[in-house]
């Protein structure tokens, strides 16, 4: 290894660009009722995941349903998601079987998001 080589700052091994957004955000586990709603608030979207803040949570690499407000449309986003993440209260979210519609909302919510940052 050359010295250069030895200052390079790591890569960072995100895709896409994270875009500050604040909203609430709820995350019920996938097949179960309502009582295991978890409510928080979004922290930062990308085009292929969310992370929030719960005070309730759930184990990483749980599936579940999450619904959230974006800056594009009226409409809740409704999407299944995979818990990726947590740390303390915070939670990362990676976007499953995401229609086309939900796939261009969410492209169109990170172009505006930054025009706004």
């Amino acid at each position: 290894m050359n010295r250069a080589e030895e200052h390079e700052s790591p890569t960072n091994t995100r895709r896409p660009q994270r875009y500050e957004l604040e909203a609430e955000l709820r995350a019920t586990p996938s097949g179960v009722e309502q009582r295991g709603m978890m409510q928080g608030r979004a922290l930062n979207i990308s085009e292929v995941g969310i992370a929030g803040v719960f005070v309730t949570g759930c184990d990483v690499g749980t599936p579940v349903n999450l619904e959230f407000l974006v800056p594009v449309t009226s409409t809740p986003m409704r999407v299944a998601a995979i818990v990726r993440n947590q740390t303390d209260h915070r939670y990362g979210f990676e976007f499953v079987d995401l229609s086309a519609d939900q796939s261009e909302v969410l492209r169109k919510t990170c172009r505006t998001l930054a025009l706004l940052q």
